[in-house]
Formats: C-alpha cells, structure tokens, sequence
C-alpha cells in the first residue's frame, strides 16, 4: 500500500469513529483514536495501567461497571483490518458474591495466559482479594476467576494498593494499607497458593504506614517502598500522623526464614521532605529515586505546604544515605506527583502538577553533573490547548519521544475543565517542543499513565467525571 493510500485510509478510519461515537474521537489530531467507550454493562471507569498481551492484545480492569457493577477485567482486541474497530471482550464481572469488587490497579499476565490482580473492596470481610483469571480450554470459552488470597484485616493487612510485582519464577508481591506480602504459587497444578506475611506495619507507625505506591524488586531479590504516613511525628506540618518512610524488605538468609525490614530513611526530620509519592525508580547500581509532594521551600510562592523534591537514597558502605536532587521552587514546579522515569543516558524525567511559569505544570528533566544534578524544564504548561495539571508519570517510545497526560484541558469544552489530554514532547536542537496532543473526550480524565505497546504505540485510559457513565480506552500514534 502506498503511503498516501495509508494516509487516507486512516484518516478515514477516524472520520468513521468520529462519526460512530461522535464526542469520542480526539480532538484536532489524528493520530489519536477512541478505541472502546465503556457504557457500564461492560464496564465503567477504567483506573489501572493497560498492559500489553499476545497478537497486540490489550488488558485492563475498570473499577465499576460490569453485570453487578463491581468492576470487569476485559481485554481490547485490534482489528484485523485497519478500517474496522477495536473489539472488546469482558473476561470476568465482579459480583461482590466472594469474588471480590472495584479492581483498580493493573494486571499482570504470565507465559501461560493467565491473568493476576487485586480487588480493592468484597464482601468477604471487606479488605480485598488477589485472584487469577485462567484463559478458556477450548476457544470461545469462559475465563475462570479463582481467589487466591482473602485479605482479614487483621496483621496479614486490608486494601492491597499499588498492584502486584512478580519475580519471574511465579511468586508475587504486594503491599496493603498495613502490610507487605508475598503469594507464591503451589507445588502441584491445583494446589493451594501460599500467602507469606513479610511485614506488618500495624505493629506501630514507627516505620510507616499505607505503602499506597506499590513495591520495586532489585536484582538480589530485596524489595523497596514508601509509605504515605507514619515515622517521624516530630514535624508540626506532619503532627502525629507521622512524614512517611522509605523501607526495604529483604528476603531470608536461609529457606523458610523470616523476611527482615527496615527502614531507609524517615521523612521529615529536616528539609527533606514529606508525603512521598508516585513510588521509587531503581537505577542499575540499585540507588533509589523519588518525589516528596510536599515540603522542601515554604516561601511565599510555595506555600505553607512547600513545592516538593526529588530525592535519592544511595546505599553507602555506612548504610543507606538519603540526598536532596532537587528543591522545586514554583517557578521550575510546584508539587510532582507521579514517579520518575529513567532514559538510557541516566537521566530522570518527570511532571509537576503545578508552578512552572504559567502556574499549570510542568515537565521536567534532571541530569547528573559535576557535584550534583542539573534540573531543566522541558515544557510549561500554559493552561489552553496545551492542558494542565499533568497528574500521571510520562514515557518513552521508540523514537526517544515523550508522552504523558494532564488532567484538565481545553481542547474540546468541558464542564469546568474536566476532561483531559495526552501530550507527546519530542527533542529538537536546544531543547524540547510540544509536538502533538491528543484531547480526551469530554468530563473524562486520565488517571493512569500511557502503556508502549508492542507494535510502539501508546495506550491508556481515561476516566469519567460522572462515575456512572463509562469511560474510555485510547491509543496514540506517534
């Protein structure tokens, strides 16, 4: 096919899906479509991640919707040919009946096909579940939904947050509002799995509380998080909640030991910070990155609460060390809420929700110099077309562009603001431009950050404002 010939029937494509769905295709570009608008039968409100599948399939869950609306695991698949539409299929329908309810972090899948996640709510005691979904025998078939673990409540913790990690050999790993947890998988098809306790944060709030970011694995095994509240409660701006931690659980010298925790660093106890989040970035060397949402300059600009930092701790021969990267200051960013992406040179890259020099956020870069690191903003956005507030983390394709999503935007009228927008930020001499950006149908926003598929587009979700409505699934091609 010719490339002018590809053209035009892409173009077509999204004529067709605009004229389909109306309000649902992107606005102003077209190199960005509507692949599935939920209607809340099949889902509504999707939160987590997409992750990639087999045959540039696509996985997800929504947090309500489905046959008893407690929320659905689908899959998205791509068509076969180029003018016809994305396919969805709901693989499970929570009913809240010892199944659990309201899935909303991401998924993980394993070589088998079998789907793995938590459910944030159920009926059997309250506290959540992790289950697995098994792909049918035969084609056509129906997926099995199997709960692996009831959460108590008690020590063993409630509402699992941040998603499960795995290590590669079948065990997965998570953390709750109160606990660190490892499921590892039976020694015979059908037997029970096993769920390990590896910490219990309701000891005390002495070493933190609510690790809501989720965990990262090193290569020895030994797994690193932060939690929200907890440790220090000496920092009047913290009081007796605490400033939050950052901790490692590190595995058992021996087979059947114990896990051992403890904690890296307590936030607040000078100019370095408080509420940290969007989780920690593991370079090669096994040193910890992250952003404090809060404290850092309390000048006028920032406010009582500060504009926030970005930190490292690096494990030092005297033990772990924690360092100042960088203070944000308002002009250069107020408030980063979403983790930290690394790029093959060492570089880190994120967004500020806010500050920058139109107030409306930032994205920004920080590379390692003589002595320390160099912070650079790559954008400022302005609060018109260009949106603002980027709420989610940003990523990478192929070519060494960025993308990322705001969480208000103008593109297309939306009530009070409410929709959102992805953004593709592209190197160019000097610096960085704004290259494209995609506008989410109106009184949607996107929660989650973008996924690189495999065929090296992007895809992600967006949510509704209206709770009840639906929701969207798109994709970007750069």
């Amino acid at each position: 096919m010719k490339r002018s010939d590809f053209a035009l029937l892409s173009f077509l494509t999204i004529l067709f899906t605009f004229l389909m769905f109306g309000s649902s295709a992107f606005a102003n570009d077209s190199t960005g479509q509507v692949l599935h608008r939920f209607q809340g039968t099949d889902g509504s409100n999707p939160h987590g991640n997409l992750i990639p599948g087999p045959a540039g399939t696509l996985y997800g869950t929504t947090e309500y919707g489905g046959v008893s609306f407690y929320g659905t695991v689908f899959q998205l698949v791509p068509p076969a040919q180029v003018y016809e539409p994305w396919r969805l299929i709901t693989l499970y329908s929570f009913r809240n009946d010892n199944d659990g309810a309201r899935p909303t972090d991401g998924l993980i899948l394993d070589s088998k096909g079998n789907l793995y996640g938590t459910t944030s709510d159920s009926d059997a005691g309250g506290y959540g579940e992790i289950f697995q979904l098994s792909p049918p025998s035969a084609r056509g078939g129906t997926w099995t939904e199997t709960v692996l673990y009831h959460f108590q409540g008690g020590t063993d913790g409630a509402y699992p947050q941040g998603g499960l990690i795995s290590d590669g050999q079948g065990n997965f790993y998570g953390a709750t509002e109160s606990s660190v947890f490892e499921l590892s998988p039976p020694a015979q098809p059908g037997g029970t799995w096993t769920f390990t306790l590896m910490h219990d944060f309701t000891a005390g709030t002495s070493d933190g509380w609510s690790a809501q970011d989720g965990l990262v694995r090193d290569q020895w095994g030994n797994l690193y998080g932060t939690t929200l509240w907890g440790g220090y409660e000496g920092n009047p701006d913290c009081g007796e909640i605490g400033c939050g931690t950052a901790f490692e659980v590190s595995p058992p010298a021996t087979p059947g030991g114990s896990w051992t925790e403890q904690v890296l660093h307590f936030f607040g106890m000078g100019d370095d910070g408080f509420d940290p989040e969007g989780g920690l970035a593991l370079d090669a060397k096994g040193n910890l990155y992250g952003v404090m949402q809060a404290g850092g300059d309390f000048s006028t600009a920032c406010g009582s609460g500060g504009c926030g930092l970005i930190f490292e701790l690096v494990n030092t021969a005297h033990g772990w060390k924690q360092g100042i990267l960088h203070t944000f200051h308002d002009a250069d960013g107020h408030q980063p809420n979403a983790g930290l992406i690394f790029d093959a040179a060492g570089n880190l890259y994120g967004t500020t929700f806010s500050g920058g020099r139109f107030t409306d956020g930032l994205a920004f870069k920080l590379s390692p110099v003589s002595g320390g690191w160099k912070e650079t903003s790559l954008y400022n956005f302005t609060g018109g077309n260009d949106g603002s507030s980027p709420t989610a983390g940003l990523a990478f394709d192929k070519l060494g562009n960025l993308y990322g999503t705001t969480a208000n935007g103008t593109l297309i009228e939306c009530d009070n603001d409410i929709c959102g927008q992805a953004f593709e930020l592209s190197p160019v001499a000097g610096g960085w431009k704004l290259s494209a950006q995609f506008a989410t149908p109106q009184d949607y926003y996107p929660l989650g950050g973008l996924v690189l598929g495999r065929d090296g587009n992007l895809y992600g979700t967006a949510y509704d404002n209206h709770y009840l409505t639906g929701g969207v699934a798109f994709e970007i091609t750069p």
